[in-house]
């Protein structure tokens, strides 16, 4: 099978295909004596399942051969089938406790959160029409997420067995408030979202989670570089050999990013700022994120101080987020 790459002798990269503009995500299956750990799952929906369904033929995996499911993180395209392989393996699910801690609000079957986030994006400047559209995709994209597993407690500095090998965990927020990493003495690592190859993780400011995500970002950047990590295994895209390079070139990123939303900053809402920076959005999925993101820098230079963020009326008489420069006294 195509999406089947072998890390190493006991090490299957297995890219799921996902409904979204990055397409496919990387999942792991690690083999050990008989039995099999699973990283990261992919969404539940007919393609992704019928990929699974593939790669068990491919690597001859009986599911009930699955001891363990480990999430690096709750976003859906790395959590959406937990709960259905838990029901099909009977394999318990592991989620870093402080993560575990956010999932029963965050994806709430009702859609709470999601009704709260497109109140939030109304406030911050999106207008109606597109507010509706990413509204509907949200929840559609919770419905991707059922059911959802029983899941068991991870903490940082524990160590979990894994194909026969000791890795430690590690919490890494800022991609997500309870991202982690499992990495073991020879410095192979899985690294799920933290840094990826090409593209920049998506570092979102969502409304009752973390207020500065960027900020907790770049330290969780700083305590990765300290691991000196040999090979990274993460969740999209090509492995990782040189990771203070890469490193080096997300922080990069960000500092200009900074920058370019300091420009563009000038008494209006975090939506107009959005369609500056990112000027080609072209689906639900692109507005949301983008949005997201540009808050995140955005609420850092709040906190910086070389930001304000205060509210008032729009034109319609709705309630507006404005952010402008700080006035520096002379």
């Amino acid at each position: 099978m195509d999406l089947i790459n072998q890390i190493s002798d006991n090490i299957f990269q297995v890219q799921i295909p996902v409904p979204f503009p990055l397409k496919v995500v990387n999942c792991y299956m690690v083999r050990e004596d008989g039995a099999w750990t699973m990283i990261d799952t992919g969404l539940q929906d007919e393609r992704a399942r019928a990929a699974w369904t593939d790669a068990f033929r491919t690597l001859q995996i009986a599911p009930r051969t699955i001891r363990q499911i480990v999430l690096t993180h709750a976003h859906p395209d790395h959590y959406g089938l937990a709960g259905y392989f838990q029901d099909l393996t009977g394999a318990p699910v592991y989620l870093l406790d402080k993560e575990m801690e956010i999932v029963p609000f965050e994806w709430k079957a009702d859609g709470e959160h999601m009704f709260m986030v497109a109140r939030y994006f109304k406030l911050h400047g999106m207008p109606a029409d597109i507010g509706d559209s990413v509204h509907e995709r949200q929840m559609q994209v919770l419905a991707m997420l059922q059911p959802q597993p029983v899941m068991s407690p991870l903490r940082e500095g524990e160590t979990i067995e894994i194909g026969g090998e000791t890795y430690r965990i590690v919490w890494t927020p800022g991609h997500a408030d309870g991202h982690m990493i499992l990495h073991r003495a020879d410095g192979l690592a899985f690294t799920g979202d933290q840094v990826l190859m090409k593209i920049t993780p998506n570092i979102a400011r969502w409304p009752e989670l973390d207020p500065n995500p960027l900020a907790h970002y770049l330290d969780s950047l700083d305590k990765l570089e300290r691991l000196q990590l040999a090979r990274a295994l993460p969740g999209h895209r090509a492995l990782i050999y040189d990771l203070p390079k890469r490193m080096a070139e997300l922080r990069a990123h960000h500092a200009a990013r900074l920058r370019d939303c300091l420009a563009a900053a000038r008494h209006c809402t975090a939506y107009e700022v959005c369609l500056e920076i990112f000027p080609r959005l072209k689906s639900a999925d692109d507005v949301r994120m983008a949005l997201v993101e540009t808050l995140a820098h955005l609420e850092y230079l709040v906190v910086k101080g070389q930001l304000t963020a205060h509210t008032q009326r729009g034109a319609q008489g709705q309630e507006l987020v404005i952010y402008a420069p700080t006035l520096i006294p002379r």
